[in-house]
């Protein structure tokens, strides 16, 4: 059962926990459905934390450091890719695994449609990312395989269990895996892309809500203040 609030997909612990005895239909249903009325209110609740913390760092000039930093991952070619690789051009980053089976895949879309909009209307090239929330299935040649079927540009990353977390949790993005089976699982994460300025410190972020359109629109309006704030600096 999927719920798309702003996480991937949602299966219960309490239905774990009655492994016991039988579970009606009736029983079944309920647990599904408060827990995803819990999934989809810490999801908001993470959006809307986001949000406050966008705002505040805006204020204070610190949004580098509310959101983002150093990691250090492996790109699709097996090279050795860092924070500082994210500098020179705008990036667009954003958290998933290749085993999604339809939230992954259409965000993706609408980020890379949203980046050719922007490209097209603003002339300045914008890095698609993708880092993985799932390293021990999503190995160098699946990212790779994976991130060709976006964009021509897009960057593939992933790493060991450590580096991965460590990376998500710079961007303060939640991710849980939903089953204990070791490789038929799905994973509950933020559904968030963040915008990068080209020296690699955190803009802005999009959330599953937003059309391709109005991101694009967004990105846009980011770009054009960041290059009137160097221009007068």
């Amino acid at each position: 059962m999927q719920w798309q609030a702003s996480s991937r997909s949602f299966s219960s612990e309490s239905g774990k926990r009655a492994l016991g005895g039988p579970v009606s239909l009736k029983s079944l249903a309920l647990t599904f459905a408060t827990g995803g009325a819990v999934l989809y209110y810490f999801n908001h609740a993470r959006e809307r934390k986001l949000v406050e913390q966008t705002q505040s760092a805006k204020q204070v000039g610190v949004g580098a450091a509310a959101i983002g930093g150093p990691f250090e991952l492996v790109d699709q070619d097996s090279k050795k890719f860092t924070d500082a690789d994210l500098r020179g051009e705008f990036a667009l980053i954003y958290f998933g695994f290749t085993h999604c089976p339809d939230i992954c895949p259409e965000e993706l879309e609408k980020i890379s449609g949203a980046i050719d909009a922007v490209e097209k209307s603003t002339s300045v090239q914008i890095k698609p990312v993708f880092i993985s929330i799932d390293p021990e299935r999503d190995v160098v040649k699946e990212v790779k395989a994976y991130v060709k079927k976006f964009h021509p540009r897009m960057i593939g990353l992933t790493g060991t269990p450590e580096q991965c977390q460590a990376a998500a949790r710079r961007y303060r993005v939640y991710y849980s895996k939903t089953t204990d089976s070791a490789t038929d699982y799905l994973v509950d994460h933020s559904i968030i892309s963040y915008l990068l300025d080209p020296e690699g410190k955190f803009l802005t972020f999009y959330g599953k809500n937003m059309e391709a359109e109005q991101i694009a629109t967004s990105m846009a309006e980011e770009i054009k203040a960041y290059q009137a704030r160097t221009a007068s600096s």
